[in-house]
């Protein structure tokens, strides 16, 4: 333990390297600009905070890297800022999105789309239309929901341009989540009470006309303020590992925003996913394991595996007295995130940066150092930690409290503030 104490006063330094600013909180911005509220999706990062550290260290023409892109904020901006971009995200619903979100369909072409697939509605009746089957269906829509919503989703399949389709069909996703017997608000999964599911009587059509025109204006400010020039091209993987797509070194900035703990006990992506990738039929086999391969999600024989960080070794010192199963999960999700850490390495050039943004949530009671943890894990991978930014979350999408240990009733707070750690690769 005196071996242990010392290190952390040696590495004290990386507490030193926060500083508080509030010109990052963006308290009053707009952050659904362009495409940027196509969709609603966990933990977003906002564009003002991505622009900023894209303008701040890259150049135009840069190739950028967001290796959790999630639902691909910063890839919008980065093509905006006429950046090249590799996005890469786990969750085929994520993918989905930030494919929509950054690419460029002339406005035109939609609306002249959204009137057909009005015009191919007004045509069908029940029966013409096959409903899906998945897992629990009628527990989470009520059958005339379910009726509408296959009617909708047809005739957004019988158009024929791809793009158009795979547009609307993002729009379609989030009505799915606004009718379902899923309450509103929530990441995870929980079915409204009896009393105020008999109130629950949403219109879907209604939504989704609301919806895609907004859309569709969305989609103009984007492309009018977009030049062809630069590409954005999205993976379906895992960023633990290399992706022989993209070659090594060959990135000149990595910023992203990777989960702030296991999807169990923190945001569960997954679950958030699920009744949208069932009814898009996209990786039906995975939505309701999707959890389970995000970080911390998979086991580890945790004596092959060491992680230079005295601070990590305290934390998990502290919280397995008191949960050994719970040091153990957050044990390896700091393994999947410094897997990570290696990989950003792999892609980067040298003398190139890396702009993590993470939260420091709270485990039994003990707020997890994530920032000072990569710091140290990062430095033994060929990173200089240059500076942590703290700012507030004033209006980021996440739950005010959470149950970090799953238990009915117990709750804690969840993060108020962000830690931005710039690293640059030795």
């Amino acid at each position: 333990m005196a071996e242990t104490d010392a290190k952390i006063q040696d590495n004290a330094y990386f507490y030193g390297l926060r500083t508080e600013d509030i010109t990052w909180d963006f308290r009053y911005e707009d952050t659904k600009t362009f495409t940027h509220g196509i969709h609603s999706y966990p933990a977003m990062m906002i564009p003002q905070v991505a622009r900023r550290l894209i303008d701040n260290y890259s150049s135009e023409g840069d190739v950028v890297l967001d290796p959790f892109c999630g639902s691909g904020s910063v890839l919008v901006e980065a093509r905006i800022a006429k950046r090249y971009s590799w996005g890469i995200d786990l969750n085929p619903l994520a993918t989905l999105v930030a494919h929509v979100k950054t690419t460029l369909i002339n406005p035109k072409v939609l609306h002249d789309d959204f009137v057909n697939i009005l015009y191919q509605i007004s045509k069908m009746d029940g029966t013409q239309v096959s409903q899906p089957d998945f897992f629990n269906l009628h527990f989470w829509f009520k059958d005339n929901i379910i009726n509408e919503l296959a009617r909708l989703k047809a005739a957004i399949l019988a158009l024929e341009r791809k793009e158009s389709r795979q547009f609307f069909l993002v729009t379609f996703s989030e009505i799915v989540r606004l009718v379902s017997n899923s309450r509103i608000g929530e990441f995870k999964l929980f079915r409204y009470s009896k009393e105020k599911l008999e109130k629950h009587n949403p219109e879907p059509l209604k939504l989704f006309i609301s919806k895609a025109l907004n859309n569709i204006e969305g989609m103009k400010d984007f492309y009018d303020a977009c030049s062809k020039n630069y590409w954005c091209r999205i993976i379906d993987a895992d960023s633990t590992i290399p992706i022989a797509e993209i070659p090594a070194e060959s990135v000149d900035m990595v910023i992203t925003s990777p989960p702030y703990g296991d999807s169990r006990t923190t945001v569960a992506y997954g679950q958030f996913s699920r009744l949208s990738l069932q009814w898009l039929g996209l990786a039906e086999d995975r939505a309701r394991g999707l959890d389970d391969e995000l970080l911390g999600g998979k086991p580890y024989r945790f004596e092959d595996t060491t992680l230079n960080s005295p601070t990590l070794d305290v934390t998990l010192d502290y919280i397995a007295k008191q949960d050994f199963r719970r040091a153990q999960q957050i044990k390896a999700f700091y393994i999947d995130l410094g897997r990570s850490l290696k990989t950003m390495g792999h892609y980067l050039k040298h003398n190139s940066h890396a702009c993590i943004v993470i939260g420091n949530r709270r485990v039994k009671g003990m707020q997890l150092q994530t920032d000072v943890i990569i710091c140290e894990i990062a430095r033994d991978l060929g990173f200089n930690p240059e500076e942590i930014i703290v700012r507030n979350i004033p209006n980021k999408t996440m739950p005010l409290r959470n149950s970090p240990t799953n238990v009915k009733g117990l709750l804690e707070d969840t993060m108020h503030k962000e830690y931005i750690v710039i690293l640059q690769k030795i």
